[in-house]
């Protein structure tokens, strides 16, 4: 039975290990070559902009202002506005923008952003899609930098870099994504991104997969369904869009358990990106996503077998070691407005997986749904 305990929780604690810090460290030893200046194409593709809106008035209006400012060709432009239901003042302030790029669908019955595309695409004249949110901004060139690449007849989508602004929040959001960044980077250069990003991401219509109208993360879904055609997905950093920080992670963990209930529904939906003859992009599948969303199990199994281990000096001192971390996380969600990395990366890494624990429950459970309010920001 030792034995077993052991390798419980040595391989427990290792994948948790590998998946944060070895994996990352692995793809910097990985030769890239860097790509030369990407040339703009002699004609630019027609973009029909896609963003699905419940009730926000708060940003419709500065959304589509920063829409129609890009610096694109005005006569390759479209902007589909698709309101799932909105019972406040949206739909009213998108129809005074008298610009005949700018096109509102209305639906009475709220169903979901996924099912809004699915109803939306058909009715699009772009040869491009491009996706984004209601509370993104995007640079002005941002639609030039992802248009680009389509040069290439070998990518099927382009994701862009998120990047936080305002006031400094409690969480370790800029952190996260820093590494998320990074990391997105790396395998970009190496095969292709794994999903996109909700913010700004764009592919070739002709790509477009379909997706199922219960789909709780339709950005990751619709990369990886891209990629599974033969097509990469490649991410460009200079197309920017800019989003307010969270506030604190209280106010990002109704986001977080909705993400990682469809963390595990993407097992289902992309399970072909798990085949080990995909080759990197498996390797990249399972190492940066599929461990990280088992984390919260590795952990538990972590904790319980150091218990069962004891009292061997050396698992009395990893066990003393976990219950700092954990005491740490807890003195960071009491230390509200008074961030510091001791206590807040211990926090942040634990509500995420905590998070990822409650959003498993409600997919095996059936209690998520697709249609979700967007949190405070």
């Amino acid at each position: 039975m030792t034995t077993l305990w052991v390798t419980v929780f040595f391989v427990s604690a290792g994948v948790i290990v590998y998946s944060y810090a070895i994996y990352p460290l692995l793809l910097a030893l990985v030769p890239v070559r860097r790509r030369g200046q990407l040339p703009e194409p002699a004609e630019w593709p027609f973009v029909s902009v896609l963003i699905s809106v419940y009730n926000e008035e708060k940003h419709i209006t500065q959304r589509i202002g920063n829409l129609l400012a890009l610096d694109y060709p005005p006569e390759k432009l479209e902007i589909l506005i698709g309101s799932d239901g909105s019972t406040d003042r949206t739909d009213e302030l998108v129809r005074r923008f008298s610009d005949p790029r700018v096109r509102l669908h209305e639906f009475d019955q709220r169903s979901g952003k996924p099912s809004m595309l699915n109803r939306l695409i058909p009715q699009t004249r772009g040869e491009l899609l491009a996706f984004s949110d209601a509370n993104a901004l995007f640079a002005p060139d941002a639609l030039r930098k992802l248009a680009r690449h389509f040069r290439d007849p070998r990518i099927g989508g382009v994701c862009g870099r998120l990047v936080f602004h305002g006031d400094k929040s409690e969480t370790d959001e800029e952190r996260y994504w820093e590494l998320e960044t990074y990391l997105k980077t790396r395998e970009s250069a190496l095969d292709s991104c794994l999903g996109a990003n909700g913010a700004i991401y764009a592919i070739r219509k002709s790509c477009w997969p379909g997706i199922p109208d219960n789909t709780f993360v339709d950005d990751f879904v619709i990369g990886m369904r891209v990629r599974e055609q033969g097509l990469r997905v490649v991410y460009d950093r200079d197309a920017m869009a800019t989003e307010e920080l969270p506030q604190s992670v209280s106010h990002e963990m109704t986001r977080r358990i909705r993400i990682g209930a469809g963390d595990f529904q993407a097992l289902f939906l992309c399970w072909r990106s798990l085949l080990p003859w995909r080759g990197f992009h498996s390797l990249a599948f399972w190492s940066h996503k599929v461990l990280r969303w088992l984390a919260p199990f590795f952990m538990v199994a972590t904790l319980i077998s150091n218990i069962a281990l004891l009292p061997r000096p050396l698992f009395m001192v990893l066990l003393a070691l976990q219950l700092a971390f954990y005491a740490l996380a807890i003195v960071g969600a009491l230390r509200k407005g008074r961030k510091s990395i001791l206590f807040s990366a211990p926090h942040y890494f634990v509500t995420i997986n905590l998070a990822l624990l409650l959003g498993f429950f409600r997919f095996i459970t059936g209690t998520q749904q697709a249609a979700w309010k967007r949190t405070a920001r």
